[in-house]
């Protein structure tokens, strides 16, 4: 298994930057629920997608308790949410062979390839637009 180093040191400039891009759009999606009232601007589903894309961009593991807990939402929600993301096969779960009580979690090559869509898609400046000569009329 890569360590954490190593795992980072090989990806591109433009991946490495993808994952802090991610990082930043969490820490601010808990801040600004922390701001609001409870469970008003939360969405369990993305926040568990950033922690799965941050974690697995930097070769760590997570597990099924943690993502509980990083929903913010009571164990039967969480669970459900988990259940949905795995049948949308966004997420996989397998068992850890260190202890069988453990569940990881792990985004499949979609639910990657989908983050890193969004991700490029929210952070990728628009095309630099032509100026426009100023004319005052006199």
């Amino acid at each position: 298994m890569k360590s954490l180093a190593s795992a980072a040191h090989g990806r591109s400039i433009e991946d490495r930057q993808l994952v802090e891009y991610a990082r930043q759009l969490l820490q601010a999606r808990k801040k600004f629920a922390a701001l609001s009232p409870k469970g008003l601007f939360r969405d369990s589903a993305w926040d568990m997608m950033l922690e799965l894309f941050i974690s697995g961009e930097e070769g760590g593991i997570l597990y099924v308790k943690q993502m509980m807990i990083a929903s913010g939402e009571s164990p039967a929600a969480a669970m459900r949410r988990i259940d949905r993301l795995d049948d949308a096969e966004f997420i996989r779960r397998t068992p850890d062979a260190l202890d069988q009580r453990r569940v990881i979690v792990r985004l499949t090559e979609r639910g990657r390839s989908a983050m890193l869509a969004m991700l490029k898609h929210v952070y990728d400046p628009p095309p630099a637009a032509t100026p426009i000569a100023f004319n005052p009329r006199r």
